[in-house]
């Protein structure tokens, strides 16, 4: 897991993320803590967070997106889990 430089405050931002990708999808004891570290750092960003998050589980059926969208964002999680960082 990279150590962020920037507070992401949009949604978009963490969609764009491998390490929030990976987190959402594959999640781990050490991921939810760092993510959970995060989220205590800056506070203001959890609607973004929690919005993002709920997209990843729910792609299949996410109303929030357009069909175009979701294709891409579902490529992008695919080549982001198969390509995991040692």
């Amino acid at each position: 897991m990279h150590v962020k430089r920037d507070i992401y405050t949009k949604v978009e931002q963490f969609l764009r993320d491998d390490d929030f990708i990976r987190y959402v999808m594959d999640c781990s004891p050490e991921d939810d803590s760092y993510w959970a570290s995060y989220l205590s750092a800056a506070p203001h960003v959890r609607s973004a967070y929690l919005k993002a998050y709920d997209i990843l589980v729910h792609l299949d059926d996410c109303q929030l997106l357009t069909p175009e969208q979701a294709e891409a964002l579902k490529k992008r999680v695919f080549n982001t889990l198969r390509t995991k960082v040692n």
